[in-house]
């Protein structure tokens, strides 16, 4: 959010809603995090009995409608009483349904959080607001790591709640998106907003005219941005995004932070599990805090590419060691796997999500969102269960090795395909996949612009 020429510094209220917005991926850091806690809860048999396939279950266009922030606030209400539930449910199959629907509100967060964030902020420092709902994440992470091994499995659980309810609150304050209210045609509504955002000395008029250039009504509804997504330059952006984060899953992140421990382990590195599952936690966290920081000054698009080509190194480095067996210089598989969670943190794990907000033009982000969050999540699942089937018939030496090569095929394709976004406004990117000519033609006809490309 900034009109072209225009650098007012970020105020108050802006800094308070981009942290109070991102702070709803902790629900996604917690609830992952809180496998830490299966291995005190199949001990304790006094409710119900929990077996190993119960512990592979229990890890395993709302927006449009309603807003944004109004979704934030509906999907954070009922996190508290879910975890409350998890704590003190006497039954099983209730302590499976509550885990059922915290998947729903965090993969719901997920969808809104990237894009309303990119809305709520400026252009120039809109890479690292992205990252900080990355960063609540780990933190997430390791606050879970830490309670389950202070604590009773209960009680661990259930101060998981204690942030949730006041989350809830906080999402409350914080203003709607300007943009969706502009599709909504509920311009005073947006005005208001962008006042609350930008103080009584900001563009406000200037950012509302730059708004209303690339938004109509008819973007308003599911039905109209699936006829906008039919329009080349609003799906290649969807597909090119879609296609870095099923190739980040095929890059296997999941298992290597899944088994970490037993390549620790493997490169005769004899840590405890809880040890060897906080440090990789706090290493991704500090690289993710690194990355927040960085983004903005280096640029997404060779950070990405750097961090993709390192991981997929490491990845082939711990590879050929475990493939070949060797049994000199254990050291080396311990390194790679470090440098491979810091490279993640830095570039790999934030900067998909950081183009989920920027890059998917304003008629379609709500659509174009959820398409590739469902797509993300079923390749996380599927990557997750196959990997042990993968690992059992090919060898993990060999399996990493196939990771290490997804990774690779980031490279050339954002290199060759995806824009650079530093720095550019979200109206400045609504053109970067529309061909050269059109947008002359759209520049010399505004009545071919407003036909071909707003939909009016």
């Amino acid at each position: 959010m900034e009109a072209r020429g225009q650098k007012a510094p970020l105020t108050p209220k802006q800094v308070v809603s981009l942290a109070v917005v991102s702070g709803t991926a902790i629900i996604n850091g917690v609830m992952y995090g809180w496998s830490a806690v299966l291995p005190k809860l199949q001990e304790d048999t006094s409710r119900f009995t929990v077996t190993e396939n119960d512990v592979s279950w229990l890890v395993g266009s709302l927006a449009e409608c309603v807003g944004p922030r109004r979704v934030l606030a509906i999907i954070t209400l009922p996190v508290a009483g879910l975890w409350l539930v998890q704590a003190f449910s006497p039954y099983l199959w209730l302590l499976y349904l509550a885990r059922a629907l915290m998947a729903v509100c965090g993969t719901g967060a997920v969808m809104v959080m990237n894009p309303l964030v990119a809305e709520l902020c400026p252009a120039r420092v809109r890479g690292g607001a992205a990252v900080l709902p990355e960063v609540f994440a780990c933190l997430g992470n390791i606050l879970s790591y830490l309670l389950a091994s202070l604590l009773p499995w209960e009680t661990a659980t259930a101060v998981c709640a204690a942030p949730f309810l006041l989350l809830f609150f906080m999402i409350l304050l914080v203003p709607e998106s300007p943009y969706w209210l502009v599709r909504k045609n509920e311009i005073d509504a947006a005005e208001r907003s962008l006042r609350l955002l930008l103080g009584r000395d900001g563009n406000v008029a200037g950012e509302l005219e730059a708004i209303r250039s690339t938004t109509t009504l008819r973007q308003s509804e599911v039905k109209d941005q699936a006829r906008e997504l039919r329009k080349a330059h609003n799906a290649i952006p969807v597909v090119l995004t879609l296609s870095i984060f099923i190739l980040r899953e095929l890059g296997g992140k999941g298992p290597v932070f899944l088994y970490s421990v037993f390549m620790f382990r493997n490169a005769g590195v004899q840590l405890d599990a809880f040890y060897c599952t906080l440090f990789i936690g706090v290493v991704r966290f500090v690289s993710t805090c690194v990355s927040a920081f960085t983004l903005d000054l280096v640029g997404r698009k060779p950070l990405l590419m750097a961090a993709a080509l390192i991981c997929a190194a490491s990845e082939g480095i711990v590879g050929t060691f475990l493939f070949l067996e060797v049994e000199e210089a254990t050291w080396v598989p311990l390194t790679s796997i470090t440098v491979f969670v810091v490279s993640y943190g830095i570039g790999l794990g934030p900067i998909p999500w950081v183009y989920l907000g920027e890059l998917l033009p304003t008629p379609i982000r709500s659509l174009g969102a959820s398409i590739i969050t469902f797509g993300y999540s079923v390749f996380l699942s599927t990557v997750n269960l196959v990997f042990l089937k993968e690992m059992s018939s090919l060898g993990l030496g060999l399996t990493l090795l196939l990771f290490g090569g997804a990774n690779l095929a980031i490279v050339p394709l954002v290199l060759l395909f995806v824009p650079e976004t530093k720095g550019r406004t979200l109206q400045d990117l609504e053109k970067a996949f529309t061909p050269r000519k059109k947008i002359i033609q759209a520049e010399d006809n505004p009545g071919f612009e407003s036909d071909e490309f707003s939909g009016r």
